[in-house]
């Protein structure tokens, strides 16, 4: 399955409201796009706030943007992963 890197900017949100909608993520896609896998996030922290790396693996990058929608969250950017390098 197509795996996809998304970059969110999530602006000035506390730890509370970041796991807030991570678990809204997480229902969201349980209850409407179970073909959805989450691997995992990077939060940074930038100027103007925090910003989210997050991978996914999804039929396609449509999908990764409909689920972001339907869990309020944005998707600045959907890139499909070419390839992984690990040290």
């Amino acid at each position: 399955m197509p795996r996809f890197l998304i970059h969110r900017t999530l602006g000035d949100v506390s730890s509370e409201e970041l796991e807030a909608a991570a678990e809204n993520s997480r229902r969201v896609r349980a209850e409407q796009f179970p073909e959805i896998e989450w691997e995992h996030s990077h939060v940074v922290r930038a100027d103007g706030g925090l910003v989210s790396y997050c991978v996914y693996a999804a039929p396609t990058a449509d999908m990764v943007r409909d689920h972001a929608a339907a869990a309020g969250l944005p998707a600045d950017d959907v890139q499909e992963i070419e390839l992984d390098l690990v040290g």
